[in-house]
C-alpha cells in the first residue's frame, strides 16, 4: 500500500485585517472622544473673547487712560507780606490773594481807660493786582498806619474788644472807606483782622 501523504495539520490562516473605515462625509469622526479634545480650544476661545470684552468695556467707562491726581498746593510768604499759592497747579486762579496792610500798635483813651491795641490788618485783592497794591501800600505806608491808628483812637473799646462786635465790622468797614480813599475804589475786595488785642497800660 502506498503511503498516503500526510495531511499537515496547519492552524488556520488568520483573517488579513480590515482597513479602519474612514467616517462617512458630514460624520465627525471620534464621537464623545473628539467632542473633548475640542473642549479646552472652545472654552480658551470664549475666554479671549470675554477678556477682551471686559477691556473694552473699562476703557468705555474710565474714559482712556487714568487722570493724574493734583497735589496739594504749597503756600509761600512773599516779601512783601503776601500770601501766594505756588505750584503749577494754581497758575491762572482767580482765587483773593491776602496783602499785609499794618502790623503795629495803637493806642486808644476814648473811655478815660488807656488801652494799647495790637493790631494786625491784612487785605484780600485780586491776583493780577497783587503787585500794583504792594507797591501802592509800600507808597502810601506811613499815611495808611495813621488812619488806621486814628480809627482805633476814636472806636469804642467795646468794639475792639470783640465785646459788641465779635466781627470787628466796624473797624474793618472804617479801614476799607479809607482804603478806597488812599488806593482807589474797588481794588480792595476785604479787609481781615486776624490780630487786635487790647492791653490796658493805665493800671
Amino acid at each position: 500500500m502506498a503511503d498516503k501523504p500526510e495531511k499537515k495539520s496547519e492552524a488556520p490562516a488568520a483573517p488579513a485585517e480590515k482597513p479602519a473605515e474612514k467616517p462617512a462625509a458630514g460624520h465627525k469622526g471620534g464621537g464623545i472622544g473628539g467632542l473633548l479634545s475640542k473642549t479646552p480650544v472652545l472654552l480658551g476661545g470664549v475666554m479671549l473673547v470675554e477678556a477682551l470684552v471686559l477691556i473694552v468695556g473699562f476703557k468705555v467707562v474710565s474714559g482712556g487712560a487714568p487722570k493724574t491726581a493734583a497735589g496739594a498746593d504749597l503756600v509761600e510768604i512773599s516779601p512783601a507780606g503776601a500770601t501766594t499759592a505756588g505750584g503749577p497747579t494754581t497758575q491762572g486762579s482767580d482765587l483773593p490773594v491776602e496783602v499785609q496792610l499794618v502790623d503795629f500798635k495803637a493806642l486808644n483813651k476814648l473811655t478815660g481807660h488807656s488801652f494799647l491795641y495790637d493790631v494786625s490788618i491784612f487785605v484780600t485783592v485780586k491776583p493780577e493786582m497783587q503787585d500794583r497794591i504792594t507797591d501802592a501800600i509800600k507808597e502810601h505806608q506811613a499815611l495808611i498806619e495813621d488812619r488806621v491808628r486814628t480809627i482805633i483812637a476814636e472806636l469804642d473799646p467795646e468794639k475792639l474788644g470783640g465785646g459788641s462786635e465779635p466781627g470787628l465790622e466796624t473797624l474793618r468797614r472804617q479801614v476799607k472807606y479809607q482804603l478806597d480813599e488812599i488806593l482807589g475804589e474797588g481794588l480792595v475786595d476785604e479787609v481781615l483782622v486776624p490780630r487786635c488785642i487790647p492791653f490796658r497800660t493805665d493800671y
